[in-house]
Parts: structure tokens; sequence; C-alpha cells
């Protein structure tokens, strides 16, 4: 049995396991699973590199999520983990932001952006699965993720290639060398939020085009 036939069946035993308990799960499309007709032909190369010592967060700005959620700046706050003492030795850059909004902080409004690099390492030193989709077979990965969600479609003209999951909230676009991961802040918890029906991938992209990752 050759690799792609082995993940595929890997596939295909944990989907109709966890059918029951993950929402956002689907029997696989065997046909959308073998198309990678997704990727963006006209890709021009990164505008923004990785650089492990980066910040995720240096190339947004309070302004930015305040003007997109129609907050005052003063309401926006950002944890910067890959500058703290906190972080992870050689963990990928990541920037978390909060909304305050809501009677406390556990209503308020949580986002991130995240920078994961191609077979990157772990904290453990251990190399990241390419079945994550950030490996040299990332495009026959990110095929079979989208197969078996109900809630993500192809974004197109975005970096090699982009998806987004509407059940998770996420943008991931594709560049060479990692995948940018972004969560437009959001609570399901916070009832006023919900009664917006905010439109979260709009956001996600405005914020990747924002930092200037994408035009």
């Amino acid at each position: 049995m050759n690799l792609r036939i082995r993940k595929i069946t890997f596939y295909l035993v944990v989907i109709a396991l966890a059918q029951s308990c993950l929402g956002d799960k689907k029997m696989a499309d065997i046909e959308e699973m073998g198309n990678t007709s997704f990727v963006n032909k006209n890709f021009k190369g990164n505008r923004i590199n990785y650089d492990m010592n980066s910040s995720a967060c240096e190339n947004m700005s309070a302004s930015v999520i305040a003007s997109m959620y129609s907050v005052t700046e003063d309401k926006v706050i950002f944890n910067d983990i890959s500058k703290s003492d906190r972080r992870v030795p050689n963990s990928p850059p990541i920037c978390n932001f909060y909304i305050k909004d809501g009677e406390n902080d556990f209503l308020w409004l949580r986002g991130s952006i995240s920078m994961i690099p191609d077979n990157g390492k772990n904290a453990d030193g251990t190399v990241t699965n390419t079945s994550t989709g950030y490996g040299k077979d990332w495009a026959e990965e990110w095929a079979i993720q989208k197969s078996t969600s109900k809630s993500s479609e192809w974004i197109e003209t975005s970096g090699m290639a982009a998806l987004w999951n509407e059940s998770k909230r996420v943008l991931n676009i594709k560049f060479e060398g990692y995948t940018l991961n972004i969560n437009p802040p959001g609570n399901k918890l916070n009832k006023d939020e919900a009664t917006k029906n905010r439109d979260y991938k709009k956001a996600a992209l405005a914020m990747a085009k924002a930092c200037g990752y994408i035009n």
C-alpha cells in the first residue's frame, strides 16, 4: 500500500470514529481528496518571510482591530507570546489579542495570529508531522482536510492556497516555508457578539491584508 493510500485510509478511519463528537467532520469525498487544483498558480512569492525570532504581533495594530470591530483602541489588548518569558523555546511566533467586551474577561472576544513553519520543530525537538499540512506534501494534506470538513471553503488568489473553516473560525494561508493561521476575535459565549452575525471570514482576510501578508 503506497503512502498516499495509507494517508487516505488513516483519515477515513479517524473521521468515521470522530463523526459522533466532531460536528464539523464529514465522510470524505474521495474525488475531492485527490484534487489539488486549489493551489494558486499565480503566486508571486512571499511578501513576508518566516522568521522564528519575529513577532506575529508586529504587523498588526490595535487601531486596525478597533476599526474592524467598531470599538475604541483601549478595548484591544495584545499578548505577544513571542516576546514573553512564557514562550516555549523554538516555538513558532504567535500573537493573541482580546477585545474587552462583556461583563468580565470570560466574555471577551479572543483572536490570534500564528506562523507555523513547514516541518518545523516542536518544543521537544520532534519534527512537525506533514499530516498537519505543513510539509512538502501540504497540497495533498490540505485537500484531505477540505474534503472531510463541512464548513471549510477555498479562498482564491491568497498566498499559495487559503482555506477558511467557519466552524473553527480560522483562516489558513499557505506561503513558501510556512502557513499563516488567523483566528479573528470572537466568542460563542458572548451573546451580544452572536447577535451581530459578524462575517469572520471577511475579518480574517482584512487582518491578513492589514498585516501585509496578502494584497
